[in-house]
């Protein structure tokens, strides 16, 4: 969130809205001639309709049909061109957005992916507006959103961060190519003045997996090719050789008759591909620059070994799928089809052609898509890193530990950012957090848990250094009431306590983070509570932290005092200005400030 790549980003910003802008200037050009080629084709061919200047309007009505082709084809390219001009100028304007601290401004706040029973993501803010996915986030795809929330909903096993870790340093510094990536994903969605959802392929997927129907009908298809001989031959021999209209009547009835029999299946098949099918053929670019992405780290070759599964590209899958959807469009046009159709039996070929694409590639859609997702949640942390290169990549411990130098809040900006040295160097170890009100001992704790989701999703975090096992995050900081079930504020502060305690209980080690524990009832219970809560989370060999503005709670006893650190943070008052500076000190905090705070906003409280 430094200054620094504020520049290029504004820079990058302006000159593809200036390249779009050059388009769109192009666009107009073009439409305005292709106007004109068309209405010189229309006034040549009026002209020789009614035999005027044959020499002239024959030659003229080519031409003119010719240039107005050709003129559609290129007003495409230069839509094309302008549209993706603007999507990378909308990458740039985000990606601003985010090094300037004004990430709060982005569309995708991951609110979907929150869920207050999760162990921490509801505490840590990494869902929802102001959080860790809308500052990572450069997914746009349905699976890319996904499997980014899932990076940081669960810890990966040490292997795979390891590779994540690899692969990000690798797309970290390929700004071109990953913006690239998040501006086709773009053209996934669609997005406009009112963005929309990304569409989902489930239907799709669901067709494209499942077993082909017709195919499996040889009577039918048979029946398909050898029909429209026997109509083509009586259309033309009852229009152009007198026979009896029966000739052409007996072979279309039976072929109305073949499409009545599929016409279930060719709906069903119909409506799957063509609900998504613009959204999934947008795929296609996507997929073809992964394909041809020069890897060297081995989750993203990994990833472009899935994509080859079938013995085709994906990209020459899609082009095959491309085709025969295409020829299915004509269902579109109410008054040609229906002709075509019983002529040709139209609509059971394109099934057939789609059953062909769906025996050779459709099982395999779910991995290329999949595919997608897992590199714009691994572009999403590479750009973190290219973003704040003073982030560090953490390194894992085989003993359990968190060792962190320099560790911040990410979601601070650096301007405001203060960063502290925070050491749990074995299990059963935990700091006690003391201090004033706004002090930072919350943000403490949100920053150390914030570095171990994304230590665990595999990026880097905000420290200078940082070395931790595996561990399982709980935390309870910010607690829910709700009257609508009967669950009290201090009841459903216990209840997550006893998930806490619970999960050290098991096998696994355990990082908890307490916030302000057992501030709900009076003062000789919470110390008795906390101090049972604290003493078996240590017992159980668990590490952590836990903040309090109870002093009575530093007052442990001899065995617990072993396994736990006090520290504290506090603020300075210089006549009535009160000033903070976040530093973490060792030992308890002497004095509160909450009566210097009532009085500095006006209520005239005693000190003493």
């Amino acid at each position: 969130m430094s200054d620094a790549p504020e520049s290029p980003y504004a820079a990058r910003e302006r000159k593809y809205n200036e390249e779009a802008e050059r388009h769109a200037a192009r666009s107009r050009t073009v439409s305005n001639l292709r106007g004109l080629s068309f209405a010189a084709f229309a006034i040549c061919f009026v002209c020789l309709a009614l035999g005027k200047a044959k020499n002239v309007s024959g030659p003229g009505c080519l031409l003119g049909l010719a240039a107005f082709i050709a003129l559609v084809v290129e007003h495409g390219r230069v839509i094309r061109r302008e549209d993706l001009a603007r999507r990378f100028a909308r990458v740039n304007r985000d990606a601003l957005l985010r090094v300037t601290g004004r990430f709060s401004e982005l569309a995708e706040t991951g609110a979907a992916f929150a869920d207050a029973a999760h162990p921490y993501c509801d505490d840590l803010d990494v869902f929802g507006p102001g959080s860790l996915f809308q500052r990572l986030s450069v997914a746009h795809t349905r699976m890319g959103q996904h499997k980014l929330a899932g990076f940081l909903r669960t810890r990966a096993a040490p292997s795979e961060i390891r590779e994540r870790q690899v692969a990000v340093r690798e797309l970290a510094p390929l700004l071109e190519l990953r913006q690239r990536l998040e501006a086709l994903a773009l053209a996934v969605v669609d997005p406009g003045p009112r963005r929309r959802e990304a569409p989902s392929p489930e239907p799709l997927l669901s067709w494209a997996e499942s077993a082909p129907v017709l195919t499996r009908r040889p009577l039918v298809i048979w029946l398909a090719r050898i029909l429209p001989f026997f109509t083509v031959a009586g259309l033309i021999a009852w229009t152009s050789f007198g026979q009896p209209v029966w000739a052409f009547v007996v072979p279309a009835l039976l072929a109305r008759l073949l499409l009545a029999q599929a016409g279930s299946e060719t709906a069903r098949v119909f409506r799957a591909v063509s609900e998504t099918q613009g959204a999934f053929l947008r795929y296609g670019t996507l997929l073809a620059e992964i394909e041809s992405l020069q890897a060297s780290a081995p989750l993203l070759k990994q990833a472009q070994a899935r994509l080859r599964q079938s013995g085709r590209t994906p990209s020459v899958e899609m082009r095959r799928f491309e085709r025969a959807v295409g020829y299915f469009e004509l269902k579109h046009n109410g008054m040609i089809h229906p002709f075509v159709d019983t002529l040709l039996i139209w609509d059971v070929h394109c099934v057939l052609a789609l059953e062909a694409w769906q025996a050779s590639a459709g099982r395999h859609v779910r991995e290329w898509l999949d595919v997608v997702g897992e590199v714009e949640a691994l572009s999403s942390l590479a750009g973190l890193a290219h973003d704040e290169p003073s982030f560090a990549f953490p390194e894992l411990a085989s003993s359990m530990r968190f060792a962190a130098r320099g560790l911040g809040h990410p979601l601070i900006d650096s301007a405001r950012r203060v960063v502290n040295d925070v050491n749990l160097p074995e299990a059963g170890r935990a700091l006690l957090v003391t201090g004033s009100n706004m002090s930072g001992k919350s943000t403490l704790l949100r920053s150390i848990g914030l570095a171990s989701v994304l230590a665990f999703a595999g990026g880097p975090v905000c420290a200078e250094s940082l070395t931790l096992s595996e561990l399982d995050l709980i935390t309870s900081m910010r607690i829910s009431d709700s009257l609508s079930r009967g669950v009290s504020h201090f009841y459903a502060e216990l209840k997550k306590l006893k998930a806490v305690v619970d999960a050290a209980e098991s096998s696994a080690p355990v990082l908890f983070l307490l916030d302000e524990i057992l501030h709900g009832t009076n003062s000789l219970e919470r110390q008795l509570g906390a101090r049972w809560v604290i003493g078996r989370l240590i017992a159980r060999g668990a590490i952590g932290a836990v903040s309090t503005h109870d002093m009575g709670l530093c007052e442990l006893s001899p065995d617990l005092m072993a396994r736990v650190e006090l520290v504290h943070f506090r603020e300075s008052v210089q006549g009535d200005e009160m000033t903070f500076d976040y530093r973490m000190h060792e030992g308890p905090v002497q004095a509160g400030n909450a009566l210097k705070l009532m009085r500095q906003i006006g209520l005239d409280v005693p000190l003493a």
